[in-house]
């Protein structure tokens, strides 16, 4: 297309786009951002620690603060780390991002975005795992088939049921679990309705429903019940568009 466009027009190398170009932009664009937190009183941070594709590591870490009466959110930093994530080093790591924009003095809240610190029991006591194991089994059959997904639609119209699909739990997000457990009781009597059609012809797979007992439903319950509170209160202090840091200490007290 370029080609066609303009026939003497050379595009960059790879070579210079990854060395030369980007680094340059990248070199313009921080100093202007540097430039521009000179004149802010007060910035909140967020981080995060996340996986590639390829399982390395990164540390992201973004700025929030309010610029000529708007809201600002600018990405600081996302670096590669090779370090075991703990409280003490990830600390380390954000001192030095924040001395690097000169903005230490500056901050009044920070958010860092790590699941298995800020809810370690969701995914590590025994007597959570088995039965959400078992759920989780049942989701991954109803998603992988095609026809499940088509059988589990006729049943909720059939039940008068919401024609919600089926959620599945990520494990470095907890609200993720909660949602999981939440949409799989709302659509509890269309799954045990479509494991009994006869288009779904793989018992094995149907066993999977059998092996969830009342008491496996009750504790799905109850975790709903006593999670939903929390899921709301991350909701109310999660919003990008709007200050939230002043609910923070309401929530806490209101919890407590």
């Amino acid at each position: 297309m370029t080609r066609a466009l303009n026939p003497k027009y050379t595009p960059p190398s790879r070579d210079t786009l990854s060395n030369v170009l980007i680094p340059a932009w990248y070199k313009v664009e921080k100093a202007n951002l540097i430039m521009e937190l000179t004149t802010v009183g007060k910035v909140a941070l967020t981080s995060d620690s996340w996986k590639s594709l390829s399982q390395d590591h990164y540390l992201t870490v973004t700025a929030h603060y309010i610029l000529e009466g708007e809201t600002r959110q600018k990405v600081l930093t996302t670096k590669a780390v090779y370090e075991a994530q703990t409280g003490p080093i990830v600390a380390e790591e954000i001192s030095e991002v924040l001395q690097e924009f000169d903005i230490m003095d500056k901050i009044v809240a920070v958010t860092i975005h790590k699941a298995r610190l800020l809810c370690p029991y969701t995914h590590s006591v025994a007597s959570v795992a088995n039965w959400t194991a078992k759920i989780r089994n049942i989701v991954v059959w109803m998603k992988r088939s095609s026809m499940a997904k088509t059988v589990l639609r006729e049943k909720q119209q059939v039940l008068n049921l919401p024609q919600h699909s089926l959620i599945l739990d990520i494990k470095t997000r907890w609200n993720s679990l909660y949602l999981m457990i939440e949409r799989f009781l709302e659509q509890y009597p269309a799954i045990q309705a479509a494991s009994l059609d006869q288009r779904l012809r793989k018992p094995i797979d149907r066993d999977r429903l059998a092996r969830l007992t009342e008491e496996d439903f009750r504790k799905g319950e109850d975790f709903v019940h006593l999670m939903r509170i929390l899921y709301r209160s991350t909701l109310c202090v999660s919003s990008e568009k709007s200050p939230t840091c002043g609910q923070v200490l309401p929530i806490l007290q209101k919890l407590e």
